[in-house]
């Protein structure tokens, strides 16, 4: 095997896919969650009432449970979001992190390979 056939595979290039793609995972989660649970929740919450009759709403009624799911899903979705987004960080970061090992593998390869190089030109 020669230098530019080097087994060097550090764990980091097998981890940073799947940092990066579970954070995607966890963000588009997160927008599905919103977008299928909050959309219509809201839209019939806001559109179907006038102001007062949201306002006079009596406890147990079906506009105060709209409005508790309005309240309550982004209280937990803004941690999961976040949680997708430093996934994705690290697994960039991961990624960052081979390049000055790889770029020390590749200057030793050129080390090696450079002396013989020099004497064909000459």
């Amino acid at each position: 095997m020669n230098a530019s056939q080097s087994s060097y595979n550090p764990y980091q290039l097998k981890l940073f896919p799947i940092l990066t793609i579970l954070g995607w995972i966890l963000i588009m989660l997160a927008l599905i969650i919103g977008l299928v649970v909050l959309t219509p929740t809201a839209a019939s919450y806001f559109g179907a009432d006038s102001k007062e009759v949201r306002g006079a709403a009596e406890a147990g009624s079906q506009l105060l449970s709209q409005i508790s799911i309005l309240a309550s899903i982004p209280l937990w979705l803004e941690p999961l979001t976040f949680l997708g987004v430093a996934f994705f960080i690290c697994g960039i970061a991961l990624e960052f992190s081979v390049i000055p090992s790889l770029v020390k593998m590749r200057g030793d390869a050129m080390v090696k390979a450079f002396p013989p190089i020099v004497k064909l030109g000459s």
